[in-house]
């Protein structure tokens, strides 16, 4: 499971260093890909394993193919992911046009969030956390599990009250 944080630096040709704890759950062959935030201020990117990619994939193109969503989704997803793979050293190339999008250079900030890592310009990260505190995580956890149980019942909300 990719979890916990790490500050990197990103070198000249784009490279970063991808904490061991997180190589395992990785392997060698990456997508990396722009972040799904909802705001220009939440530019980030995704590095997750082929095979969570094909997960992802899968559930888009499980849409029918006539959905504004779908095509939107493919039109988003794809064209903006990359394959990638760690070099002996550990290190990922980050392409130029990702970088670019998630305004990384230097100092770069990588969060593991489960099944997939996120990496961050440090800046962009501190404004998004600062805008979103725990009322607000709880509130939204609170919203999506009374989706998740309106829409299969698998889930009782009241479990997840917060006060």
């Amino acid at each position: 499971m990719l979890i916990g944080k790490s500050t990197n630096s990103m070198d000249s040709k784009g490279r970063v260093f991808m904490p061991v704890k997180w190589r395992v759950d990785l392997t060698d062959h990456l997508i990396i890909l722009i972040g799904f935030g909802k705001t220009a201020d939440e530019r980030y990117l995704q590095v997750m394993s082929l095979d969570k990619f094909t997960e992802l994939t899968r559930a888009v193109e499980s849409l029918p193919p006539t959905d504004i969503t779908f095509i939107k989704a493919k039109r988003y997803i794809f064209p903006n992911s990359e394959e990638c793979s760690l070099d002996k050293q550990g290190r990922m190339l980050i392409p130029q046009d990702l970088a670019k999008y998630a305004g990384l250079s230097g100092e770069v900030r990588m969060l593991g969030t489960g099944d997939s890592v996120q990496i961050w310009n440090p800046d962009a990260l501190e404004k998004v956390e600062a805008d979103y505190g725990f009322g607000e995580f709880a509130a939204d956890l609170q919203a999506l599990a009374n989706r998740q149980s309106n829409s299969n019942g698998q889930i009782n909300s009241g479990n997840l009250a917060v006060n």
